[in-house]
């Protein structure tokens, strides 16, 4: 994600390269990390703070005493999804678009106001029946929204200007420092109070990062041009109007089942599934802001053709992680649930299974919807969730039959479906002059679909088993877990490849050089050398397990996704490589690819020679099916060939 438009690049450039790039002289360049890792690491350090939290609140203070405490957390979640992240993206966006442009309009400091002004007037009237009579939260309730309100701005401002690093780690700061504030507490003197102050505290911590500081980002500015043609007008309703919808859908649960006529324990077990079956959302909230400022840049400079193939990407990785945690849900669900509330918490499988369908769809939306926020359509954001809030409610008309939770679960699940569904319509949708632009770029916008499809999918699935494999191979050998490779790119444009480390980190480059040079002689007097290096005593003993398996390839569908790779084509090459074959052959006209027709027909066995000829023959006979072909060949080959 972080570079701006692969596709719209691709369509726009000639078939073959035009100039002779230069790639960094060094095998290994360890580059520095663009901060999608901070945040990613942020948000998962946020989300186990925020229910540590809770945990350590209700465990310490008991039911009774922890109830105004649940009642702020929950006006909390409300305002600050529904109202404070809508002008957190506002934020992003503005300073995607202009770097010059910080600060907020008005009209967020009046809805601000007005939400501290509703959510005050509650706590006045149900201070009994809420908040044990305390009248000190009232207050409470005021400085909470506002002190999150300077949270959300200030990590906008933090995202906006591409300091992804700082942002991921005011995410995670917030939540332990918050958390930390809680242990005190608890240790010094428990108290409903106290834990109600941590919470207005916690977001203090992002000012150690200085947020409104702007800094210098290695990126072009938007032309002013492009700027106009996306202007914010009603951009901040239809984000809140869109948020109010799709936080219905994933929050009424309990409320329904008790207005449906469920018992109260029907109700704690709504709320025990639902509760834990959002929290991959709320790790979801986070990434928000690292997909916004390229989908922005995007929208702003034309890409239509790529912001389409992410649209309908995400919207078919969503339908395969759906199902994958459906059956999830079915077996594992339930037994989750009684692990973390007990037995009497747990649902049924089939409420379960509905839930973590529902939960995945609404994900997929969740980051659907932010190609319309990018683009400024606010009523197609909003009408694409109040019709999956309809849904939802025709979805409880027509299962009458089922109790209450079941009835409940299948409702949100259809409901988070039709909101997936028509925002990925709203974002791909096009215009007649884009249906007459021939095959070849819809071929193009397809293959760039398939990219995006699988590598999310394959990603997030495979990611538990990438992130052990990082510490097996760190607990192996000294050094980094992962390493960037310099490669040569489409049109001979150098890239970082991105893999797992399967070699000592200090490594003789000696060994490389003398195959190189081998690959070299034999390439001028066509004899036959293969490509890959044998009994390569640099590699460590999990290595030669990673390579065997091919998991030190996984990372490369990062490349994928940042557009640097395709999921098929030829295999990148290193510069002295592609300078032995010639950047002006036909194989750097496309997009390189974690598998290709050289890798399946003979993987790392074949020589450099046959190597380019099935590249070149790839290229010239290119298609989605031979791309789906090659795909289901590369499994089998690995299965059957471990180790080549």
């Amino acid at each position: 994600m972080g570079g701006v438009g692969p596709l719209a690049s691709s369509l726009d450039k000639s078939s073959g390269p035009e100039r002779k790039a230069e790639a960094p002289q060094v095998r290994y360049a360890y580059l520095r990390s663009d901060g999608t890792a901070y945040i990613v690491g942020g948000s998962l350090t946020a989300g186990i703070g925020a229910y540590a939290y809770q945990l350590l609140g209700g465990r310490t203070l008991g039911a009774e005493a922890f109830a105004p405490v649940s009642v702020l957390l929950t006006i909390h979640f409300l305002t600050f999804i529904v109202i404070l992240v809508p002008i957190e993206q506002l934020v992003v966006r503005r300073l995607t678009l202009d770097r010059a442009r910080s600060g907020l309009p008005k009209r967020a400091h009046w809805l601000v106001g007005l939400t501290v002004l509703a959510a005050t007037l509650f706590a006045f009237l149900g201070v009994d029946d809420y908040l044990n009579g305390d009248q000190r939260f009232i207050a409470f309730t005021g400085f909470t929204i506002v002190s999150h309100f300077a949270f959300a701005s200030a990590r906008g401002h933090l995202a906006g200007w591409r300091r992804f690093r700082a942002y991921g780690m005011t995410s995670g700061g917030a939540s332990l420092f918050r958390l930390a504030i809680a242990v005190a507490i608890t240790l010094i003197h428990p108290s409903a109070s106290g834990f109600a102050v941590g919470l207005i505290l916690g977001p203090a911590i992002v000012y150690l990062w200085r947020p409104f500081r702007p800094v210098a980002v290695d990126r072009e500015e938007v032309e002013p041009e492009a700027r106009e043609k996306l202007d914010e007008r009603g951009l901040l309703t239809g984000l809140v109007l869109s948020a109010a919808a799709s936080q219905t859908l994933l929050l009424a649960g309990p409320i329904v089942v008790g207005l449906l006529g469920g018992s109260a324990v029907q109700i704690s077990i709504a709320f025990a599934a639902f509760t834990l079956g959002r929290a991959p959302l709320t790790f979801g909230y986070n990434l928000l802001a690292r997909v916004l400022p390229p989908f922005t840049e995007m929208a702003a400079r034309g890409y239509r053709d790529e912001l389409r193939a992410w649209a309908r990407g995400m919207a078919w990785a969503s339908l395969t992680l759906a199902a994958v945690a459906t059956v999830l849900g079915w077996y594992l669900g339930p037994w989750v649930v009684e692990v973390a509330f007990g037995a009497e918490f747990a649902p049924s499988p089939l409420a379960s299974a509905a839930i973590s369908f529902g939960v995945v769809f609404a994900g997929g939306g969740l980051f659907v919807g932010q190609i319309l926020v990018a683009r400024g359509e606010p009523a197609r954001l909003a009408i694409a969730w109040l019709g999956g809030l309809l849904a939802g409610v025709a979805g409880l008309l027509l299962t009458g039959g089922l109790d209450a939770v079941a009835r409940v679960s299948i409702a949100f699940s259809v409901g988070e479906i039709v909101a997936l569904v028509a925002l990925a319509s709203a974002a791909v949708v096009t215009s007649r002059d884009d249906r007459a632009r021939g095959v070849e770029v819809a071929y193009l916008v397809s293959k760039r679909t398939l990219d995006i499809a699988v590598a999310l999918t394959v990603g997030i699935l495979t990611l538990p088993l990438v992130l052990l494999a990082g510490v097996v191979v760190r607990l192996d050998s000294p050094g980094a877990v992962f390493f960037r490779q310099a490669r040569i790119g489409r049109d001979g444009e150098p890239f970082g490849l991105l893999k797992l480390r399967t070699m000592q980190a200090d490594a003789d480059e000696k060994v490389f050089a003398e195959h190189l040079s081998r690959m070299q002689a034999a390439h001028h007097s066509r004899q036959a050398v293969p490509i890959a290096i044998r009994d390569d005593d640099r590699v460590t003993r999990v290595g030669r397990f990673l390579r065997a398996a091919s998991l030190d390839e996984l990372p490369n569908l990062w490349n994928v996704l940042r557009g640097h790779m395709s999921l098929v084509g030829p295999r990148p090459l290193v510069q002295a490589e592609a300078e032995m074959i010639g950047l002006d052959n036909k194989r750097f006209g496309v997009k390189p690819g974690i598998t290709g027709l050289a890798q399946v027909e003979g993987r790392d066995t074949i020589t450099m020679a046959d190597r380019t000829r099935l590249d070149e023959r790839y290229v010239d006979e290119r298609s989605l099916g031979l791309d789906v072909s090659i795909l289901f060949r590369t499994v089998v080959a690995v299965l059957r060939n471990p180790g080549d």
